[in-house]
């Protein structure tokens, strides 16, 4: 049974919080918060239950509506979706500001990859070092997100280290054996990210690095099979 401090808690457990039944129709709220880059929550109040039916009793209670869906937004009901869409600026530059800034960062791997094929097998170092750099970046994300999570886990900060340990050792390692490492960490990475709560990284945000995870995997790989003929030269 979820008492009223625990409702009011999980109202605030994120900047709109949406709860809803199975059969709720938002209205393609869902997608435009998606859109907004804001960090929301879903909460699905089925009515199979009594635990559910008690929760919703309490809800109703709470906020005086006896509807779904209702929305909170920084930890304030605001209505339904009629008042929150007056409420909730959901337009914006930022998520297609990162899109556009993770896509352009694909270009210097690709640079360093068609490098390696057409030019001095050198250039791997330089694949290397750009790939060891946002290795280290997407690693840092996550402590940034830790430090504002009251009750983050101190695991979050370990882990959010470890990409930037993997790509110093790939860099002190030859290049034959450094990108692969530098690739496997990537993809590593990306299966610990997936593994984490739905509510830590926004939807837009998991598929973009998906993208771009395959992107810097790709080139990592492209440069290194140009080394294996040249090993004597790398």
């Amino acid at each position: 049974m979820t008492d009223d401090s625990e409702l009011r808690k999980l109202a605030g457990s994120a900047d709109v919080v949406v709860f809803h039944s199975p059969v709720t129709d938002l209205g393609g709220l869902d997608e435009r918060l998606e859109q907004s880059g804001r960090h929301w929550k879903a909460i699905e109040m089925g009515m199979g239950s009594s635990e559910s039916r008690e929760q919703f009793a309490r809800l109703k209670a709470m906020t005086g509506r006896s509807t779904l869906p209702q929305i909170f937004v920084n930890g304030r009901f605001v209505g339904g979706l009629r008042q929150a869409e007056a409420q909730l600026p959901l337009t914006g530059p930022y998520p297609s500001a990162a899109g556009w800034m993770g896509y352009l960062g694909l270009l210097p791997f690709l640079a360093g990859a068609l490098g390696v094929w057409f030019g001095p097998a050198w250039l791997a170092g330089w694949l290397a070092a750009y790939g060891a750099v946002i290795l280290s970046f997407v690693g840092a994300i996550h402590w940034g997100l830790a430090m504002h999570r009251p009750a983050a886990a101190p695991e979050a900060f370990y882990a959010s280290v470890t990409p930037a340990l993997v790509g110093w050792v790939a860099l002190l390692l030859p290049r034959l054996i450094g990108l692969p490492i530098l690739a496997a960490g990537f993809i590593a990475w990306r299966i610990w990210e997936h593994r984490q709560p739905g509510d830590v990284l926004p939807r837009w945000f998991r598929r973009l690095r998906t993208v771009l995870t395959i992107g810097a995997v790709s080139a990592l790989l492209i440069g290194w099979f140009a080394l294996l003929p040249l090993t004597g030269r790398a």
